[in-house]
């Protein structure tokens, strides 16, 4: 039976009936066509945005390369590792700190778990202009709650 002679067979109801669903269907790829559409421009502007932060963050980290350390204070005859411990608990950052771990004398890796981000780099700051401690490998990640984050760091101190 070809197309016309089968639809020719439906009654008028049937007919009716899938010319509606045609329709439906028709506006529901196009109302799908347009959600994708606005999510692909979407995505380029989280991409666009995420290449601008890149590209602000290597000019900043050019600028930083650049500075001379701040007077350091003499040291203390502690350990990096009980520097660190100390001056993160004094920092308020002693709640989220997970373990303090010596890696060489002159190197530690410190865990934080939901620290709150800003309190965390002017610990690092005051630190590095402190004691002349310096960042070596930095990762982190976004944690439950506005402003936290789980961090690693490796740390060490001028040889």
């Amino acid at each position: 039976m070809s197309p016309a002679a089968w639809w020719q067979a439906l009654s008028q109801r049937d007919r009716r009936a899938l010319q509606a669903l045609a329709v439906v269907a028709v506006l529901l790829l196009g109302y799908l066509f347009n959600v994708q559409l606005e999510a692909r421009d979407e995505a380029r502007r989280r991409a666009e945005a995420a290449d601008q932060s890149l590209a602000w963050m290597r000019q900043a980290a050019a600028q930083l390369v650049g500075r001379a350390p701040l007077q350091r204070a003499a040291p203390d005859g502690r350990s990096l590792l009980a520097r660190v411990d100390a001056g993160a608990r004094e920092a308020g950052l002693g709640g989220v700190l997970l373990r303090v771990e010596p890696v060489t004398p002159t190197q530690v890796r410190v865990y934080f778990q939901a620290a709150p981000f800003d309190m965390l780099m002017d610990w690092l700051q005051a630190l590095g202009e402190s004691h002349g401690v310096q960042v070596d490998e930095l990762s982190v990640q976004r944690a439950a709650g506005a402003g936290l984050v789980d961090a690693r760091l490796n740390l060490s101190e001028p040889r």
